[in-house]
C-alpha cells in the first residue's frame, strides 16, 4: 500500500468521524465510493465487508462520546428496532452475493438519491415530537428491517439510511438520531461482520485479510476517526439540527452523483 492512499485513508476516517458524530451516518456512503476508486480489483463484497467494520468502529467511538453528552434515548425502542435491523441486515448480506454488482451499485445509488430529496424537504418542515405511541414499536421494526436490508446489500452500514428513517418517527427528537442509529450501526452491524469474517473468499490479497475484510484498511481509518472523534463532538454543539439535515442531503445528492460517475460512466 503506497503511502498516498495511507494519507488518502487517513484523511477518509476523520471525515467518516465527522459525518458520523453529526449526522448519524457511519460513512459508509463515503467509504464505498472511496475503496471503489482506490482498490478497483477488489470485490464488491470486500469494499461492503471492509466499509461495514469501519462504520462500526466509528459509530463505536462516537457512541461512547454521545453518552458522556447524556442525551437520553428509549432503550426498549433501540432494543426492539435493532431485532429489525439485525434481520435485514442478515437478508441483505445473502442478497448480496446473488445480485449483479452493477444492480448493487445502482441500489445504492438510487437509495442516495431517495433519501436526500426526502431529508432536505423534512428540512424546511419542523416535526412535532410526541410520546411514543403503541404504533410506533412496530413502524419502526419496518422501518428498520428494511433499513437493514439496504445497508447488508450495498455496505452502506445502515447510518445514512437510517437517520432520516428514523426521523420519520414522532417520539425521536432530532438530538436523539445520532444516538440511535450509532448503537443500531454497532448492533445491527455483528450479525453481517460474522458472515464476512466467516466466508472464504476466492481470493486472500495479504495476510491482514480474515475473510473478506480488509483490516488493514480498517486500522488505519478507525484509528485516525478516533482522534478526530472530540473535534467532531465540538462541531455538533454548534450546528442547528435545520443546517444539519440541508448538509446531509447535499452531501448525499453528491456522492451519489460520484458513485454513478465511476459505476456507469468512467
Amino acid at each position: 500500500m503506497s503511502l498516498s492512499i495511507i494519507v488518502i485513508l487517513i484523511f477518509c476516517g476523520a471525515i467518516c468521524n465527522v459525518i458520523s458524530a453529526i449526522f448519524g451516518i457511519g460513512g459508509g456512503v463515503l467509504i464505498v465510493p472511496v475503496l471503489k476508486t482506490l482498490f478497483p480489483n477488489y470485490p464488491i463484497q470486500m469494499i461492503a465487508a471492509t466499509s461495514l467494520t469501519i462504520v462500526m468502529g466509528t459509530a463505536l467511538i462516537n457512541l461512547i462520546l454521545l453518552r458522556h453528552q447524556h442525551i437520553q434515548i428509549n432503550v426498549k425502542n433501540l432494543l426492539f428496532w435493532s431485532v429489525g435491523m439485525i434481520i435485514g441486515v442478515q437478508l441483505g448480506f445473502q442478497w448480496s452475493f446473488l445480485l449483479p454488482e452493477k444492480w448493487i451499485s445502482l441500489l445504492f445509488i438510487t437509495t442516495l438519491l431517495v433519501l436526500a430529496i426526502k431529508t432536505l424537504i423534512a428540512s424546511h418542515n419542523e416535526k412535532k415530537v410526541s410520546p411514543s405511541p403503541k404504533n410506533e414499536y412496530i413502524k419502526g421494526l419496518l422501518i428498520c428491517l428494511f433499513g437493514g436490508n439496504i445497508a447488508g446489500i450495498t455496505g452502506i452500514g445502515g447510518g445514512s439510511i437510517m437517520a432520516p428513517l428514523i426521523n420519520q418517527l414522532h417520539s425521536v427528537k432530532a438530538s436523539q438520531i445520532a444516538l440511535y442509529t450509532n448503537a443500531m450501526m454497532v448492533i445491527g452491524g455483528l450479525g453481517n461482520l460474522y458472515g464476512y469474517l466467516s466466508k472464504v473468499p476466492p481470493h486472500t490479497l495479504h495476510s491482514w485479510q480474515i475473510g473478506y475484510v480488509d483490516f488493514m484498511i480498517v486500522g488505519i481509518m478507525v484509528c485516525s476517526s478516533f482522534v478526530m472523534s472530540f473535534f467532531s463532538m465540538k462541531c455538533r454543539a454548534v450546528l442547528s439540527p435545520a443546517m444539519i439535515k440541508k448538509s446531509l442531503a447535499f452531501i448525499l445528492l453528491f456522492i451519489a452523483g460520484y458513485m454513478f460517475t465511476i459505476s456507469f460512466i468512467g
